[in-house]
């Protein structure tokens, strides 16, 4: 990342600070629970940006369907996803992993929700697994 890149980074967490500071407290309680957190959870949230593009990579790059995850388990499994990523101390690893195609083999050994994502994996195979067996069965 560049040095400009850096500072526009900055300018925007430090607008995204400002404009969460003119917020009064009601505003800030009422925006954390439209999106079922904690008003500090939400405000660091806010702050430190969103990181679900890492968490989309990823998902990407493990074949997983996004859309029918989220189908499947309608906002709760990204949501709580992108919560762990917005905490995750293990970015910047992700992001060399994700450049250098290597994410696939190496994320269980870093990623804080390899766990949910080898779940998500096992639901997709055996949604698959169903559907092919239904299907030979029409």
């Amino acid at each position: 990342m560049g040095v400009a890149a850096i500072w526009e980074k900055w300018k925007v967490r430090r607008a995204l600070a400002n404009e969460l500071s003119s917020l009064d407290t009601i505003q800030r309680e009422e925006l954390a629970r439209d999106i079922c957190v904690s008003e500090d959870i939400f405000e660091h949230l806010y702050v430190a940006g969103d990181r679900t593009d890492e968490l989309e990579r990823l998902m990407c790059a493990l074949s997983l369907d996004i859309e029918q995850s989220e189908i499947a388990n309608p906002g709760a499994v990204t949501r709580d996803m992108s919560l762990v990523c917005s905490r995750c101390l293990m970015i910047n690893r992700c992001r060399r992993e994700l450049e250098a195609g290597s994410a696939k083999q190496n994320y269980n050994d870093y990623c804080p929700n390899a766990l949910t994502l080898n779940a998500l994996l096992e639901t997709q195979a055996l949604s698959r697994l169903t559907a092919r067996h239904r299907d030979r069965h029409i």
